[in-house]
């Protein structure tokens, strides 16, 4: 009986092994979807001269102009976006941060944000209490555990030091939709040694997990697990400790986090992480986790991008990372972000600006980051899976949605004799 157990036992797991889902990113599948903020689009405006409209006009409608991350998550119905840094029209912000809401539920007919304004129509700021939010200090992820609303925020950072994250920490705010009103909880992790100090967010049965970045664009992915019952304290916060025998080890100490993925795209003997922002869904259709992170590519621009992976459990292992967007390869370069060897410049690309702070809208190059998935746009098609994220270019400083594919195999059970 012993070994007939066994036996049926290694069958069902090597037919396991061949229905294994596999995803396989469709080469030249990356493309802009649209730009999220801003009157106009700039890619049309640029080669034609002529204003093309955004679907949201934030600028007319909230006196957005300009803004970056756009992490989301699902809220009593709507879709909570949570930006960075904000510019105005004419104002100055100061650096301000801002959120909107959405209802759009086809990626297809356009995303249609609705920022959150104030009596005199300009935007809603983040505002914490005891919590400072200036330049680069950010919400990062946002949660709703039975009816409240969660939203971790970055703060600490200094731009006049050396390492202006030297002292960054994350931090656990409540959020009242109806008071508008945020209330610091408790911090979630604090640098030099903190490995969560930008996060995102996911509930899974009685757990949130939540994946963890370090030092900002120096880190890996690691991952901790919070009982949602006492999310708001943090109590019972476990920490991934590594695999045993491909079960998972936990520990009640931070500093005992290993990571869950590692960025070494080159495979590298001696390499420096470098992921500064990170987003992690689940996909129902497929039952996988899926991740996508920004990277320079162990310094190598023709590594340096956005990457994706996945994984049947949230710790692991997950797949080997593939770079669905890199700058160059895919055509983003001097046709929606900013290439200032474009010359003469100006014209150049046509894509000077705006800018946030003393920037200079001809020379500051535009760059690509914070790849936000929007989960309630991923799509699976027979054998097709389609993601929908953000990318903040930077220069013009704005967000536009993107798309890419994947090819999804799947093995087929190949019949198998049993001993009885």
């Amino acid at each position: 009986m012993t070994l007939l157990l066994a036996t049926v036992l290694m069958a069902s797991a090597t037919e396991a092994e061949d229905r294994k889902i596999t995803l396989t990113w469709v080469p030249g599948s990356t493309v802009k979807v649209e730009q999220m903020i801003g009157d106009c689009d700039y890619t049309a405006q640029a080669k034609t001269g002529q204003c093309v409209p955004t679907t949201s006009r934030t600028a007319t409608r909230a006196r957005v102009v300009g803004t970056d991350l756009g992490a989301s998550f699902e809220s009593r119905g709507e879709l909570i976006f949570l930006f960075g840094d904000t510019i105005g029209p004419a104002e100055d912000y100061l650096a301000s941060d801002t959120m909107a809401s959405s209802t759009t539920t086809d990626p297809s007919s356009g995303l249609f944000l609705n920022v959150f304004t104030t009596s005199d129509g300009g935007p809603y700021f983040i505002r914490i209490p005891g919590v400072r939010m200036g330049a680069a200090e950010v919400p990062h992820a946002g949660i709703e555990l039975n009816g409240v609303t969660y939203v971790a925020v970055n703060s600490g950072v200094d731009i006049n030091l050396p390492d202006p994250n030297a002292n960054a920490y994350s931090a656990l705010t409540r959020y009242d939709k109806v008071q508008r009103r945020f209330t610091m909880l408790r911090r979630i992790s604090s640098r030099p040694d903190g490995r969560f100090i930008t996060t995102a967010l996911r509930q899974s049965g009685n757990d949130v997990y939540v994946f963890g970045l370090g030092a900002y664009r120096a880190s890996d992915v690691y991952l901790a697990a919070v009982p949602a019952s006492t999310f708001a304290s943090g109590e019972g916060t476990r920490y991934f400790a590594g695999l045993v025998n491909g079960q998972p080890g936990w520990s009640s100490s931070e500093s005992a986090a290993v990571p869950v993925l590692i960025d070494n795209p080159r495979k590298t003997p001696a390499y420096t992480p470098s992921i500064g922002n990170v987003s992690v869904i689940f996909s129902n259709e497929l039952d996988l986790w899926l991740m996508t992170y920004d990277s320079n590519g162990g310094q190598s621009q023709s590594h340096a991008g956005f990457y994706f992976a996945y994984a049947s459990e949230p710790w692991g292992p997950w797949s080997e990372p593939q770079l669905i967007f890199n700058a160059r390869r895919d055509g983003a370069l001097g046709s929606f972000i900013h290439d200032p060897r474009v010359v003469p410049n100006p014209p150049g690309d046509g894509l000077n600006g705006p800018t946030i702070g003393p920037n200079d809208p001809a020379t500051t190059p535009g760059a690509p980051y914070a790849p936000y998935m929007i989960e309630r746009f991923t799509r699976v098609s027979g054998d097709r899976l389609s993601i929908h994220y953000t990318l903040s270019t930077w220069n013009p400083y704005t967000i536009v949605e993107m798309r890419s594919d994947f090819t999804i195999g799947r093995g087929s059970p190949r019949r198998r004799a049993v001993k009885r």
